[in-house]
């Protein structure tokens, strides 16, 4: 029976916090167990959900294989730290089939997957790449459920550290009064803030201006 693989990630849109690239192995007879457990889109389910099917996710899989990228790691271009993270996974796990969620509009995907390809030491039988591919395929809905759990967590100990400021979202008014107040006090972002995201720089502009 062959091997599949699926890889989501959880954390790209925030502005405080890691971005976490999951990849989890199944041999392809699993995969009614998957959809019988109920996995899908992490983003369809609770915290509470998401958390008990993460450990049932990882007794049926063959592997899993997590990439944490912290603040300071997401300074460039964040769809080639993903493509880095995605052919990291992948040579790693080496799975025959190969699923995936595109983190790249239509008009790009092709050169993403090119990209991708010349960085994998072996040649995958399969390789499919498509946007909201966690909610079209229960393999990546598996993926999706691991890096959005692991991410909670970071940004829970995160919390002991710095208080409650939300889940580091830029649209979560909890994430910008954190952010606003602690350039205030500080004068700067605790190293847990991606510092290249509009919504920092457009904080310390403002900040900035009040001063003179």
């Amino acid at each position: 029976m062959s091997t599949i693989l699926g890889i989501d990630e959880a954390g790209r849109g925030c502005v405080i916090g890691s971005l976490v690239v999951a990849g989890a192995k199944f041999k392809e007879e699993k995969l009614p167990q998957l959809e019988a457990l109920g996995v899908r889109d992490s983003k369809q389910l609770t915290r509470a959900q998401r958390e008990a099917l993460a450990p049932q996710i990882e007794a049926l899989a063959e592997q899993t294989y997590l990439v944490v990228l912290l603040a300071h790691e997401l300074s460039e271009n964040l769809t080639q730290v993903e493509l880095r993270a995605m052919a990291q996974i992948i040579n790693q796990l080496e799975a025959e089939k190969v699923v995936l969620d595109m983190p790249v509009g239509p008009g790009a995907q092709h050169n993403f997957c090119q990209s991708l390809k010349k960085k994998l030491s072996y040649e995958p039988q399969e390789l499919i790449a498509e946007n909201k591919a966690d909610s079209k395929f229960v393999i990546v809905g598996a993926a999706s459920i691991l890096a959005k759990v692991r991410r909670d967590a970071l940004v829970q100990e995160l919390h002991k550290q710095y208080g409650d400021f939300g889940w580091g979202y830029p649209g979560e008014p909890k994430t910008i009064k954190f952010l606003k107040e602690w350039y205030e006090r500080h004068r700067y972002f605790p190293d847990c803030v991606r510092m290249k995201w509009k919504t920092v720089q457009t904080l310390q502009q403002v900040q900035t201006a009040f001063e003179f």
